[in-house]
């Protein structure tokens, strides 16, 4: 026999029926308010990216920027000299990443930021480039990160590939035939936060154990992870 709820065992009044609150709506003048103030702060940054001067680069960045604009008495604006036009240069760059993301300022579109931010930052040949109009914005946010590394880093990133091709041994049933890698977003970066990645995965063995018992045994795999954005690489176990 069903037992009596114990309200009734009671005589006392049925419960009241919670009703479930009403999620909080989303109120669209505060997440407009929101999303522009990190673009805000993205134009910002942005802007003291394309400031960045070296005493080695600025002279032929200005000579460049001269020869861009019809040279030196042209009275064409240099954007290096400009606050106004690098800032202007600076919110064009910033619409163009805002677009290229789908009008939306989610993950993808601050990963991007602040990839493209340490480019041009590090890079001074790509941001005399930009600043010349040789590089217009929307190309700018439509480069693949390994472009925006130094010339420097770029040679040092092939190098590395070439020593890791020799090493590892590319998983076949994963199609990884090339020497590139496999691109992904699958992992996130701890030095610069971007997801643009490509990965080798390798078979490791433990020589010791093979040897001794003369079996597949201390076999494992691992997968090597290069950020394509700063180029930090680590290592994945037992993938």
């Amino acid at each position: 026999m069903k037992r009596k709820p114990i309200w009734k065992e009671l005589n006392l009044p049925p419960p009241s029926k919670k009703i479930a609150s009403p999620r909080a709506a989303v109120d669209p003048i505060r997440q407009e308010a929101s999303q522009q103030a990190l673009r805000t702060n993205c134009v910002r940054t942005l802007l003291a990216a394309l400031s960045t001067t070296d005493a080695e680069n600025q002279q032929k960045q200005e000579a460049a920027c001269s020869s861009a604009s019809g040279g030196p008495d042209s009275g064409g604006p240099n954007p290096a000299a400009d606050p106004s036009t690098l800032t202007g240069l600076a919110e064009a760059v910033e619409e163009a990443l805002f677009r290229h993301h789908h009008s939306e300022t989610g993950q993808d579109y601050k990963a991007a930021a602040r990839t493209l931010v340490a480019g041009l930052k590090r890079n001074s040949e790509l941001r005399g480039r930009v600043l010349c109009g040789d590089v217009p914005p929307r190309q700018l946010v439509a480069l693949d990160p390994r472009h925006l590394a130094t010339p420097q880093q770029q040679r040092e990133y092939a190098r590395l590939q070439e020593e890791e091709t020799r090493r590892v041994t590319l998983a076949g049933a994963n199609g990884s035939g090339s020497g590139g890698g496999i691109a992904s977003s699958d992992y996130r970066c701890e030095r610069c936060g971007g997801r643009s990645c490509s990965y080798l995965d390798s078979g490791r063995r433990d020589i010791g154990k093979c040897e001794t018992w003369g079996s597949k045994e201390g076999q494992g795999s691992s997968r090597l992870v290069t950020c394509l954005g700063c180029g930090h690489r680590w290592e994945v176990d037992d993938v």
